[in-house]
């Protein structure tokens, strides 16, 4: 058994395995996976104080090299977010209420709103929600998830992209989230796939992740805080999980997951650099980011505003 100061979030286990001791950037980073159910985790990780900081000042200028969005930026976000939206679709009813949770520059939730929903968002970032707010016209609200109450049952419908595993207590999270919801309201979590090979094993680990999922521990995070699984798949590269979970009405028992710690190390430490470079990975990754980047820019050129941006998207949309 390694040394373990922070225990599995999902299973509460302290028998770890260590996975890495890098994290993307080279510095370092200690990453473990639970050995009796396949949680991946930074371990330890940045203090409380310094976590808040970070998030509500820090990381998107980290991230993105600038305080708030460029049109360019927004118009990979205006993209992203009408692709997220046609995913989200088919779970939609007509005025539906919708808190999109780590909503960024907002881009989503002006998507569902110019589409008829009651939608609003809550952004730990500072700048990003005011840019929301300033720029966009949006309601996203500034702060953290454990430190915001709305009234049971205030939304139909949740959505958490990419923001899950950048908490300290994703059971935390998804029990109060759960509290949000009418009774059979739906929460889609999208996160990164840990045994993705889609990108550079040497690009797996992040400081600012401190969890790391597959769809075994994902669901059964779901399982644990009062959720079942409606529909669970990973994106066309493999690199994310996609899980829309149906509230119920109490949590279940955590199950064993036998095997899930084998798959999962396995998987990660057979991903060398001599089988992502020998596989079409990467240069597949290069022309879908230069085309991706061509995209953007030809999205946000005679743009007026971000709201231009975002408008030119839809209207494009409607009509592909």
């Amino acid at each position: 058994m390694s040394e373990c100061p922070i225990p599995c979030n999902l299973c509460g286990s302290r028998d770890v395995d260590e996975l890495g001791s890098r994290d993307r950037d080279g510095r370092p980073l200690r990453t473990t996976i639970c050995r009796k159910c396949g949680l991946v985790w930074s371990n330890p990780r940045p203090g409380a104080d310094d976590v808040r900081r970070y998030y509500s000042r820090e990381y998107r200028l980290d991230y993105k090299g600038q305080a708030t969005p460029s049109l360019r930026h927004t118009a990979r976000s205006g993209r992203g977010a009408l692709n997220r939206y046609r995913g989200l679709a088919p779970f939609l009813n007509a005025g539906d209420r919708i808190l999109d949770a780590g909503a960024g520059g907002g881009e989503v939730v002006y998507v569902l709103r110019r589409r008829g929903f009651d939608a609003r968002g809550l952004e730990p970032d500072e700048h990003y929600a005011k840019y929301a707010r300033e720029q966009l016209g949006v309601p996203v609200d500034t702060g953290f998830v454990q430190d915001t109450v709305f009234p049971e049952g205030s939304f139909n419908v949740i959505t958490m992209y990419h923001a899950l595993e950048h908490v300290e207590d994703p059971s935390q999270i998804l029990a109060m989230l759960r509290s949000w919801l009418a009774e059979d309201g739906l929460l889609l979590v999208e996160v990164p796939n840990v045994e993705a090979t889609c990108m550079s094993p040497g690009h797996r680990f992040h400081f600012a992740h401190f969890y790391n999922f597959n769809r075994e521990t994902l669901e059964a995070l779901g399982r644990k805080t009062g959720f079942v699984t409606a529909e669970s798949k990973t994106s066309s590269d493999g690199g994310n999980l996609i899980s829309v979970f149906k509230r119920t009405s109490q949590p279940a028992a955590v199950p064993g997951l036998e095997g899930n710690y084998e798959r999962v190390a396995r998987r990660v430490r057979a991903h060398t650099p001599a089988r992502f470079y020998l596989s079409p990975a990467p240069y597949a990754g290069v022309a879908g980011r230069l085309q991706a980047y061509i995209a953007d820019r030809s999205a946000a050129r005679g743009a007026l505003g971000p709201k231009g941006v975002l408008d030119a998207l839809l209207k494009r949309s409607e009509t592909a």
